[in-house]
């Protein structure tokens, strides 16, 4: 048996707590994306939810549950920058998806953490790939304004709501054109005029757009090609207490000195790589690379957002950040792209993405390289708690491969 493969089975084998408690984890190779760098033979100390100490001399209390990561990376856990986790469950059922509401009164004030379903069996699937916490995103219909998203966690046996108004979701690329009338001018138009009026606006809208002016969630801009991307940098110019975020920005590379001079974040989907439509004529998967090297500050998610399988995606990240990595991306920014970036980006790196005392436990030790497609957790720790490694799949698997041996 392959040395990755046996440290998986003991971690798999191992006891799974049902509250918190202390751990150690150690003889990890801790990619701890703070100062201490790369931790050779690192130990992870956990005290209840949180991380008390990180380093290769950590004491390591008489009574804690030692885990042994034989070696392995220990990373902080994945943070998926865009998903529908808990808002869809099948793509061809209305009644299980609430990432969106056409009919509703109201369009900016839509806030998607109502609908998230706990019992969802895509959480479990994205978590045992390593993904801890999630930003799950509206989806615009009859207005640019999406609505308000939330950020989630994956743990089992703990409510998946995180953070309830984390972002603010705008189209103001061709899907903005089409929503606002027909052309990007009137997007622009209906954006500007909604902020201008927004201390009088009455209702959830009104209350969305002030939080907007106030900078007590980002605004993410959904924009694609480098014209409507320039368009997105004055505006930010001209409304300094926004907190502005781009979402997709396939054209960024062509620009990407001029958004990170603005400072604006990104989150860039790693495989965009084909012109689907105008917007999108220069794709290239190196867009990541590019925007990175130039100092723009990326989060790598999957944004196919309109395709069959859009809302399952979330799990895929670290293939989409290590296709990323095989397109010019160094592989420490390709992993703070699905861990430390998110975080920041949506304002909770006080509390999550890197390895260090007094940020929250989510850990994975991986069988081998994480951004190998490859390769995969061999145990996932949520808030200090070590998750299951079964989802609704793998117990389906072992239900059929019985009845297919006659043992059922």
């Amino acid at each position: 048996m392959k040395a990755g493969r046996a440290v998986a089975l003991l971690l798999a084998l191992l006891p799974v707590p049902a509250a918190a408690e202390t751990v150690a984890i150690v003889n990890g190779r801790v990619h701890s994306l703070s100062a201490r760098g790369v931790i050779e033979k690192g130990t992870v100390l956990i005290e209840d939810d949180r991380i008390v100490a990180v380093g290769d001399t950590v004491t390591v209390p008489a009574d804690a549950r030692v885990v042994d990561a034989g070696g392995r990376p220990v990373t902080p856990g994945l943070f998926s920058a865009y998903s529908q986790l808990g808002l869809v469950e099948v793509e061809t059922v209305a009644s299980t998806q609430d990432q969106s509401a056409a009919g509703a009164p109201f369009a900016a004030g839509f806030a998607v953490h109502y609908g998230i379903n706990p019992a969802s069996t895509i959480i479990p699937t994205a978590r045992v790939e390593g993904v801890t916490r999630g930003a799950i995103f509206p989806i615009a219909s009859r207005s640019i304004f999406g609505g308000i998203g939330a950020l989630i966690q994956t743990g089992d046996g703990a409510p998946p709501l995180f953070e309830p108004r984390a972002l603010a979701l705008v189209e103001l690329g061709s899907a903005g054109a089409a929503a606002a009338g027909g052309a990007r001018g009137a997007a622009w138009i209906t954006l500007e005029e909604a902020l201008r009026t927004a201390p009088e606006t009455q209702g959830p809208d009104g209350e969305a757009l002030r939080a907007l002016l106030a900078g007590r969630m980002p605004m993410v801009a959904h924009v694609e090609r480098a014209p409507d991307i320039e368009q997105l940098i004055a505006f930010a110019a001209r409304h300094p207490s926004i907190r502005v975020v781009m979402l997709g920005a396939t054209e960024g590379w062509m620009v990407a000195d001029r958004i990170a001079a603005a400072k604006i974040p990104v989150i860039v989907d790693s495989y965009a790589n084909l012109p689907v439509d105008f917007e999108t004529m220069a794709a290239t998967q190196e867009n990541a690379a590019r925007l990175a090297k130039a100092g723009v500050t990326i989060a790598i998610a999957p944004l196919n957002r309109f395709s069959a399988g859009a809302p399952h995606d979330a799990r895929l990240v670290a293939q989409y950040a290590g296709n990323a990595v095989g397109n010019g991306l160094p592989w420490d920014e390709a992993l703070k792209a699905v861990t430390l970036n998110p975080a920041t980006i949506f304002g909770v790196a006080d509390r999550l993405g890197s390895i260090e005392p007094g940020k929250l436990a989510d850990i994975v030790v991986w069988r081998g390289d994480p951004l190998d497609i490859g390769d995969g957790p061999a145990a996932v720790f949520v808030a200090g708690r070590q998750m299951p490694m079964d989802t609704r799949q793998t117990r389906l698997a072992e239900r059929y491969k019985a009845l297919l041996s006659g043992r059922e």
